[in-house]
């Protein structure tokens, strides 16, 4: 399905605009809009559609969407309402413009990093959450400051964060980068081929063994692992369109080579079987 283009109604005179919600249900469709959205979930429980995966909230819960990340929450209804204070940003204005300023360069390039969102850990949402109502109650001036010690507190534990779609790149580091990013381009062409360790060795100009340890420094992934996250993420993809009714077939499709074998690395992945996914997917977009 196609997500609707929204457009939050940022006031001009705004580089930070805050919003808090009280409403009996989120806003229903999937949708997308320019602006990076960090929410803190005050009250309500559910789920959260993000592109093809799905990610369960309860009260307390933060996130940050990225720019144009399809996403829609589904709350529980037994939970009566939802409560939320978001923040919006976008990388286009001129909030653009201070955050290229040296000093505060380390921040968006930390914004960079997670344009596939987040959700907080729970061991840091005390520490966010008091960011967050720092901010809200701030006058103009002081939301601007206070936004920067957000996103400082935010790339502080940026080393325990998981994209909320796609997988992690683990802050590829400056040394053999351009080496890693090749691998791993090559990887996300060709996910859907039969690629074997001395093959992708091979590329990488290292022995089998060599190459295991390279790649796992500089993603903090194995090599199978990496693999098998890319075939998961097409799985999901395909699994959310209309044209595929049969799993085997997505299996296949996402580079699997045995319904079983899918079946097994998918339920590692995401802690459910796909027809379960399939299940909570519908439920969200047309339950």
């Amino acid at each position: 399905m196609k997500p609707i283009q929204y457009r939050v109604p940022v006031p001009k005179d705004r580089s930070v605009f805050i919003q808090e919600d009280f409403l009996d249900k989120f806003y229903p469709h999937l949708h997308c809009h320019e602006e990076y959205q960090l929410i803190w979930i005050k009250a309500g429980a559910g789920q959260l559609l993000v592109d093809d995966n799905v990610h369960y909230f309860e009260k307390g819960d933060i996130f940050l969407l990225g720019s144009n990340q399809a996403h829609v929450f589904k709350n529980d209804l037994l939970h009566g309402y939802v409560q939320s204070i978001s923040i919006f940003f976008s990388l286009k204005g001129t909030l653009s413009k201070i955050l290229n300023v040296p000093e505060l360069s380390t921040l968006l390039d930390f914004i960079d990093n997670n344009c596939r969102g987040f959700k907080v850990p729970k061991i840091y949402l005390p520490q966010v959450s008091r960011r967050i109502e720092a901010l809200k109650n701030s006058d103009s001036l002081g939301q601007l400051v206070s936004f920067f010690y957000l996103l400082k507190s935010l790339n502080k534990l940026s080393f325990n964060l998981k994209p909320l779609s796609g997988i992690a790149s683990n802050g590829l580091g400056e040394v053999g980068s351009f080496r890693i990013t090749t691998l791993c381009n090559f990887l996300e062409n060709n996910y859907k081929n039969n690629i074997g360790l001395n093959e992708i060795a091979e590329k990488a100009n290292l022995t089998p063994q060599a190459f295991c340890r390279y790649f796992k420094k500089s993603t903090g992934k194995t090599f199978i692992s990496y693999l098998n996250e890319l075939r998961v993420r097409e799985a999901c993809r395909l699994l959310g369109g209309k044209d595929y009714d049969c799993i085997s077939i997505v299996a296949y499709d996402s580079g699997f080579n045995s319904i079983t074998n899918f079946n097994r690395v998918f339920r590692n992945i995401l802690g459910i079987s796909p027809k379960m996914y399939v299940a909570n997917y519908k439920n969200l977009l047309y339950g």
